[in-house]
């Protein structure tokens, strides 16, 4: 890439406010994504604490409670795409621009960073995928969490409505309605090698960096 046209000092302080006003929208993002896990881990734990507490309550509260953590999951990778546009931005400006200008080396400042910046602006896109950011977020911190709902699933259908001791006993007391058991196991248990697969076979190349939470 070529040198970039040198900026003029009258805009140094425009940059410095903009990228603060970048970092502030990322940092509120961030939180965001925070809250959505907070509020996931919060609802699982009371949700299990009432399934086990409660002698008289189903194994259905325990799917419920994964079904809300799979919303949870697609509410949070919405926001974690708009987070990356947002990251991308504030990291440009860090190794295009705040980089060179730290060490001394203004001159050292090129490429077309500015017009990258500037398209991001005029044009926003999202280089993430839905199906990316949905790995990203599984593999960060989903796949810690879907796993404990599952063991805590299979444990209650041992249990409820009667206390049996062999699987296929547990398998035949695990259905929804006119859901036989089976099925609803082989549902569970098929999202959750999905999930799996997407969180640790799935590796994104396109956007894939370290730096992302």
């Amino acid at each position: 890439m070529g040198k970039s046209t040198p900026i003029d000092e009258k805009y140094f302080g425009f940059l410095f406010h903009y990228y603060r006003a970048e970092v502030y929208r990322e940092t509120n993002w961030r939180s965001r994504m925070d809250v959505t896990t907070n509020w996931v881990i919060v609802v699982t734990g009371i949700m299990l604490s009432f399934a086990f507490g409660d002698s008289r309550a189903p194994h259905t509260i325990i799917v419920l409670n994964y079904l809300v953590a799979l919303f949870f999951l697609y509410v949070e990778a919405r926001r974690f795409r708009y987070y990356t546009m947002l990251r991308m931005r504030t990291r440009l400006m860090e190794q295009q621009l705040l980089s060179p200008i730290f060490m001394g080396n203004e001159g050292a400042i090129t490429g077309d960073w500015g017009k990258k910046l500037a398209l991001s602006l005029t044009r926003p896109t999202i280089a993430m995928s839905r199906i990316e950011s949905v790995a990203w977020r599984l593999r960060r911190q989903y796949m810690f969490l879907l796993p404990v709902i599952f063991i805590a699933w299979i444990s209650r259908i041992f249990a409820y409505p009667h206390s049996v001791n062999t699987f296929a006993q547990a398998i035949a007391q695990a259905n929804i309605w006119v859901v036989p058991g089976f099925v609803v196991f082989g549902l569970f248990v098929g999202s959750l090698l999905v999930c799996m697969i997407l969180a640790y076979v799935y590796v994104p190349r396109a956007t894939f960096v370290e730096d992302l939470p």
